[in-house]
């Protein structure tokens, strides 16, 4: 045995160095744990918000005769069912929008459909493209989605 290990302060460096090895397996532990529900509590958020969207839409046909009237064509709407459609539609993209940001900060790596449904939507609807696109210059969402909504 060395001379250095019969001196009592490299015992209680030792047994520091191992408390802080500890500590830092815990904290791991506990991030890993933390990330776990992070991703289960998006999960849930996202599955709510369009569960309330399309429980709009099948509770309320005349929401849902609108909004298919709207989707092909803006003008064949009066102003009062024009501003639930609007409503609507930044209502979806609202959602969204959570999603793209929580897949960019990596909070959930589910692969969320709604994002890619509401942009193929957009893209070959011709109410829904003319609604996007009299907003460009005012969309408070992100510009990558905007992009994505208006098409090429």
């Amino acid at each position: 045995m060395s001379m250095d290990r019969k001196r009592p302060d490299w015992w209680l460096s030792l047994l520091g160095n191992l408390g802080v090895l500890g500590g830092l397996v815990f904290v791991g532990f506990e991030i890993r744990q933390n990330t776990s529900q992070l991703r289960a509590e998006a999960s849930y958020a996202i599955t709510a918000s369009v569960n309330e969207q399309n429980a709009g839409i099948y509770g309320d046909s005349t929401l849902a005769e609108l909004l298919i009237r709207g989707e092909y064509d803006l003008d064949a709407l009066s102003s009062i069912e024009r501003r639930r459609f609007d409503a609507f539609q930044f209502s979806r993209l609202n959602v969204a929008e959570y999603i793209q940001d929580l897949e960019a900060e990596g909070v959930t790596d589910l692969s969320f459909r709604f994002k890619d449904y509401v942009v193929r939507e957009f893209q070959t609807k011709p109410g829904l493209r003319a609604f996007i696109r009299e907003r460009a210059d005012t969309y408070v969402g992100s510009q990558a989605l905007l992009s994505l909504l208006i098409g090429p």
